[in-house]
């Protein structure tokens, strides 16, 4: 079964999800890393500040999750969602307006809350309450929509006013289609496996484009890169989802951190130069990067069960979150330190590598995370 009731309505929820993930992750998180190098140039920031704006939007995404499921509980999924793309317009309209490094990161924060409330935390909810059997797949859909806009954006020579329909959202999106023993140790172990992904999925993700230009690719490619890494997550996305459904989540979780893993280190060679490397990279970490998306999700249901399920996506999320803003200086603290952003790689495979061991850990803990059964 894949939903409660009406499955059809069911896979309406998916279009509403991706319609907001490409507005609030694909034009707020993930073509902002595009703007980045043009930004710390154009205006004479040192790489510190670069990463201070993105730390701020990682810092108001905290703060966003630590208060979406009290928002999504009073006003509902639909509203919270719509006031998520709502702020993304906001934000845009604020970095079309700054002219000093306090308004850069004063948009950066408006797109922090954006994202908090229209991203991962609301879909996840939803898609919980509507979907059982295909919950991988759904949240990969719906997932997929922040790649479509990281494929087209990053190539035109500047961002695009939002012209996103409010409405297509808003009327999408439900809340519900009706009105695990886990130790106190262990949850903090899973907590702190999440914070660490924090780094590569946030900040990782953020300086690519300041990794490659700075290691001598020019503009163009840089943007090229970009694109092609967005169509590589609109595909690693479901492909993750089906990956969890039909193999389970031990064999998911080897998968989604292995292949992100990788491209990390990959990352790490940015220097060596060539595009065939720089391509095989972004598709290694474009294939990890649902991690910080649909992983979540199956995380909370598979170790937490449906009782717990709201309340363990909010934790692992704003633990995530939280992750993003106490790694969010570090690439440029580093890269002015050293004079280079692949020291900051190098931990975060580490950390990635850290992290893979204790989610693994948990899952062996519980006996969770098998090989469905197909009858």
């Amino acid at each position: 079964m894949v939903s409660l009731r009406r499955p059809h309505y069911a896979w309406i929820i998916c279009l509403g999800g991706a319609l907001s993930l490409f507005a609030v992750m694909g034009m707020g998180i993930n073509v902002f890393s595009v703007y980045q190098p043009y930004i710390i140039q154009l205006n004479g920031f040192s790489n510190a500040q670069g990463s201070w704006i993105t730390t701020t939007r990682s810092l108001f995404t905290l703060a966003a999750m630590l208060t979406v499921n009290q928002l999504c509980a009073r006003i509902g999924l639909r509203l919270v969602m719509t006031l998520g793309v709502v702020l993304l317009a906001l934000s845009c309209f604020c970095f079309g307006l700054a002219d000093s490094f306090p308004l850069y990161c004063a948009a950066g924060a408006l797109t922090g809350l954006a994202y908090g409330y229209g991203g991962m935390v609301p879909l996840s909810l939803a898609v919980g309450h509507w979907f059982r059997d295909r919950r991988g797949l759904a949240l990969g859909l719906a997932a997929a929509g922040s790649g479509v806009s990281t494929i087209f954006v990053p190539t035109l020579g500047t961002p695009p006013p939002p012209r996103l329909s409010l409405r297509p959202t808003w009327m999408c999106i439900r809340a519900s289609p009706a009105p695990a023993g886990m130790t106190p140790a262990l949850r903090l172990s899973l907590l702190l496996a999440v914070f660490l992904i924090g780094g590569p999925g946030g900040p990782g993700f953020s300086h690519l484009t300041v990794l490659y230009t700075t290691a001598g690719y020019d503009s163009a490619s840089a943007a090229l890169l970009i694109s092609y890494l967005g169509l590589v997550i609109c595909v690693s996305k479901i492909l993750c989802g089906q990956i969890y459904d039909r193999f389970g989540s031990r064999a998911g979780n080897w998968y989604v951190h292995l292949v992100f893993l990788a491209g990390l280190l990959l990352c790490c060679l940015a220097h060596l130069g060539g595009m065939l490397p720089a391509f095989a990279a972004m598709t290694l970490f474009g294939l990890g990067l649902p991690i910080s998306a649909v992983t979540f999700a199956i995380w909370s249901a598979d170790l937490f069960g449906d009782a717990q399920y709201e309340g363990a996506v909010r934790s692992l999320t704003v633990s995530y979150a939280l992750g993003m803003l106490l790694f969010g200086p570090i690439p440029g603290l580093l890269a002015d330190r050293f004079h280079s952003y692949v020291p900051a790689y190098a931990l975060f495979a580490l950390c990635l590598a850290v992290s893979l061991v204790i989610i693994q850990r948990a899952y062996r803990k519980l006996d969770a995370g098998h090989r469905p059964r197909r009858d």
